[in-house]
C-alpha cells in the first residue's frame, strides 16, 4: 500500500506526543509501515486485574493502538482516523513479558478505514496468540492541515 501522505511519519511522531495515555501505560510504537503498526507494552504489575492477567482494557486499548496507526499512516493530510467502532475476542488469558499488538488496514476507504490487531503475549521467546479485534475508524478533518 501507498501513504496518500508521504509525511505520514511526522504527522504521527506528532501526534504521538499528544497520546498521555500511551506513555502513562508506556506503550511503544515499534514498527509503521504503510497499512501496519506494531505497539507494545513491557508488562508491569499495575497492567494486570485482580487475578493476575493482563487487565482486559490494556488489551483492547493496545489493539485500538495498533490498529489506528495503521489507518493513520494510509490516512490524506489534514484528516486524522478516529476509532467509530472497535470489536475485541479474548482467546486466553495474557500472561508474559510484553503485550503486542500488530496492526494492518484491510480496506482504505474515503471516510472510512477497515482494520485489525491480533494481539499476542510474549514470553520466554514464545509468542501466544491471545486476541484479535477488528475496527472502523472515521476519518476527521482537522484544524492544522499537514
Amino acid at each position: 500500500m501507498d501513504a496518500p501522505n508521504p509525511r505520514f511519519r511526522e504527522v504521527i511522531a506528532a501526534a504521538l506526543k499528544g497520546q498521555r495515555l500511551m506513555q502513562y501505560l508506556g506503550c511503544e510504537l515499534l514498527h509503521l509501515e504503510p497499512g501496519s503498526a506494531i505497539a507494545e507494552v513491557t508488562l508491569q504489575e499495575h497492567h494486570q486485574q485482580q487475578l493476575g492477567i493482563v487487565h482486559g482494557g490494556l488489551i483492547a486499548t493496545l489493539a485500538d493502538v495498533a490498529a489506528g496507526f495503521a489507518s493513520f499512516t494510509l490516512t490524506p493530510a489534514g484528516l486524522q482516523p478516529v476509532t467509530a467502532e472497535l470489536h475485541v475476542l479474548f482467546f486466553q488469558p495474557g500472561r508474559g513479558e510484553r503485550l503486542r499488538a500488530i496492526g494492518r488496514v484491510l480496506h482504505a476507504g474515503n471516510r472510512l478505514h477497515f482494520a485489525e490487531a491480533r494481539i499476542v503475549c510474549l514470553q520466554n521467546g514464545t509468542e501466544t496468540l491471545i486476541a484479535q479485534a477488528t475496527s472502523t475508524l472515521a476519518l476527521i478533518r482537522v484544524g492544522n492541515p499537514d
